[in-house]
């Protein structure tokens, strides 16, 4: 066999070996849902190698990470228990959920959350009912009651586990970042899209003696419209109208009126202004010649 045979054959098998790893990559992409990086997206958990209070336990994970741990759904909840190391014993680890007086809710931290699983407590719990608030402890152990919990006093001392979240401001853009263990999902609202795609009107504007002409051609929200009055008639108040996101329109309506009806206005307004003028005046002129008469009376007696 010659060098070239021996060359080709070499570069044969390097192309088959390259196509079958391209193959398997391609395979692994579409196994984890067409993105390898999905892989290490959502939150992390981690824990502490010391015991503290619940509110220590809090601000250790507030200085070092997000914040405690908060727990959503049953699958959560078994996720974190495969998560973290087991403990043969008390103290074992606490949870982001309280309880701060006797008959009220268990809250989580930082949704408010009140979700409860019904086989979340271990058997006959909760029962502590004499000191408050209530702090929550996970059951990690080899036991029947691995995965329970357990209500405890917020002092008594436990490992603390928080999580590392992947959500910010820009990774969903306009869309709210919804996040789970090891998985980022970015909702977008419906009615957004929808308001997107159809345009959502001003009821109609209607002007008997004149018209409206908006400036994009429709009287949509944010558009504003110039009102023009027929021939004949003048246009009392602001010739702009602007079509809220209401949808309603702002400010004063302005109207069309006919010359008559406004030089009759314009008539009553003169003949009320000189019967303004001439009371004024009659007012001004009694008051002096009463101003004079007590001038002179009290001349008078002086004199």
């Amino acid at each position: 066999m010659n060098d070239l045979s021996v060359s080709t054959e070499l570069i044969l098998i390097d192309f088959v070996l390259l196509f079958r790893l391209l193959k398997m990559k391609w395979t692994l992409v579409l196994l984890l849902g067409g993105s390898l990086a999905g892989v290490s997206s959502g939150w992390t958990y981690h824990y502490s190698n010391i015991t503290m209070t619940w509110t220590q336990a809090r601000e250790w994970c507030q200085t070092y990470y997000t914040d405690m741990v908060v727990v959503q759904n049953q699958d959560e909840n078994a996720a974190l228990v495969s998560f973290l190391p087991n403990k043969n014993s008390s103290p074992y680890y606490w949870l982001g959920i309280t309880r701060l007086q006797k008959d009220g809710n268990w809250i989580w931290i930082g949704n408010n959350s009140t979700w409860v699983g019904e086989e979340s407590w271990a058997e006959n719990e909760p029962n502590n009912n004499r000191s408050w608030p209530v702090c929550v402890e996970l059951y990690v152990n080899a036991r029947a009651n691995r995965g329970k919990w357990n209500d405890e006093k917020c002092k008594q001392r436990k490992y603390a586990v928080c999580y590392q979240a992947q959500c910010n401001a820009t990774i969903c853009g306009r869309g709210r970042c919804q996040e789970t263990v090891n998985n980022v999902t970015c909702m977008y609202e419906q009615e957004e899209e929808d308001a997107c795609q159809t345009a959502v009107e001003c009821p109609l504007l209607f002007h008997p003696n004149g018209y409206l002409r908006c400036g994009e051609g429709n009287q949509t929200v944010n558009s504003s419209c110039q009102v023009t009055c027929h021939p004949g008639f003048l246009r009392i108040g602001s010739g702009e109208v602007t079509c809220g996101s209401s949808p309603r329109w702002r400010g004063p309506r302005p109207i069309c009126a006919g010359y008559k009806f406004v030089l009759v206005a314009v008539t009553c307004g003169v003949i009320t202004f000189c019967c303004c003028c001439c009371m004024c005046l009659s007012w001004m002129k009694s008051r002096k010649g009463r101003q004079e008469d007590a001038a002179r009376l009290s001349s008078e007696l002086e004199e």
